[in-house]
């Protein structure tokens, strides 16, 4: 039989055994530490170890592990930070609207409303498909309203869920929302933010700035968001709303199709060199986050990613039939439709948009030296 330990959680003390998961300790003795995946890939549960003797399990980042993969190694103490609990809402799908090509903003309204810290994500079920991880976020123009949230849906090639967005899945479809999971969410501080986005790794990263402005604007930003293709790079109106908001450091990545001022290439690019002072968040996919983990890690920055892995799980026996059963409501609610990118002017004045303000004296020297979701399917 294991060994008891004494693993002081914020402050309160369970008995746990060597080689218990300080997730499975925590449940043990009635104190949840917050997590979703368990796999060790969404960093929920990311905690800090304070004192004593944990097994990193290969997850640590500075004082840091991964409480769902790390074990009880010896008496220890170990924090996190306190998130909103998880909690499950109903609603509907109230509006979809083509954001580009390949990205759609979803809008649910809630019967009842949802708390999360900007940067967070949730699980999202439409009725008659499998659950998806997406990041509340807010429209491109910076707002939202109370009791709704919304969503950036990339659709992907034969994507379970996302290919039916806009088809089967259309305002009025039911929805359960589960959260909030994840752990790079704003935190308070001094100190430079720099944000990166790949994507719809856009939608947690906007929420941050969003908010880091609303409650910090103390503190200088740095925002780089990058797509494939010019097309794609959606959130350009949601660059233009912080350039006018003061933010002069913004810039905006294509790997082709290039047109000033949007850069070529990546956000990995022109990511600025960090410092102790700086805190980074990165969301997107999974290359992108590591890059840049790798770059804050080799200078002990500050880093809170996200990275967006695409969803496998296929649809249940009870989603068939519930796509079954949903077929004809789906076919007479046709007609509504979902606005078509072609109405977007961002897309139609596509080189006459101003993405990015002009670079400040740090911004134009970010080119070979730096200062400093869910992409499921």
């Amino acid at each position: 039989m294991s060994r008891s330990c004494n693993l002081v959680i914020n402050g309160r003390s369970v008995e746990a055994g060597i080689g218990e998961t300080l997730v499975d300790a925590g449940l043990g003795g009635w104190t949840v530490i917050p997590h979703d995946c368990c796999s060790g890939q969404c960093d929920t549960c990311r905690v800090t170890v304070v004192r004593g003797s944990v097994d990193d399990q290969g997850t640590a980042e500075g004082r840091t592990v991964l409480a769902c993969q790390a074990t009880v190694a010896g008496d220890a103490e170990i924090e996190f930070e306190e998130i909103p609990a998880m909690t499950k809402r109903t609603g509907v799908v109230s509006g979809i609207t083509h954001l580009s090509p390949d990205v759609l903003e979803v809008v649910v309204e809630l019967t009842t409303g949802f708390e999360y810290r900007p940067g967070q994500y949730a699980s999202v079920k439409f009725a008659g498909f499998p659950a998806r991880d997406y990041s509340p976020s807010l429209r491109l123009d910076g707002t939202m309203r109370p009791g709704e949230l919304v969503f950036h849906v990339g659709r992907l090639p034969g994507g379970v869920v996302s290919s039916q967005v806009g088809a089967t899945i259309q305002p009025g479809h039911r929805v359960q929302v589960r959260g909030p999971f994840g752990h790079a969410f704003l935190r308070d501080g001094e100190g430079p933010v720099v944000l990166v986005a790949g994507g719809t790794g856009w939608a947690p990263i906007w929420s941050l700035a969003h908010a880091a402005r609303t409650s910090q604007r103390h503190r200088d930003l740095i925002v780089l968001a990058g797509a494939r293709d010019l097309h794609e790079l959606y959130m350009r109106p949601a660059l233009d709303w912080l350039v006018q908001d003061g933010v002069r450091d913004v810039i905006g990545t294509s790997e082709r199709d290039v047109v000033w001022p949007v850069r070529r290439g990546r956000p990995t690019h022109y990511l600025p060199s960090l410092g102790l002072e700086d805190t980074v968040y990165v969301a997107g996919p999974s290359g992108l986050v590591n890059a840049v983990k790798r770059k804050a890690l080799a200078t002990a920055t500050r880093c809170y990613a996200d990275p967006f892995l695409p969803g496998t799980q296929s649809l249940s026996l009870i989603d068939r039939v519930m796509r079954m059963l949903q077929s004809p409501a789906r076919e007479a609610r046709a007609a509504v439709g979902v606005r078509s990118p072609a109405l977007s002017p961002a897309l139609r004045s596509i080189q006459a948009d101003r993405i990015v303000s002009t670079p400040s004296p740090s911004a134009a020297a970010l080119t070979g030296q730096r200062r400093h979701t869910s992409a499921s399917n």
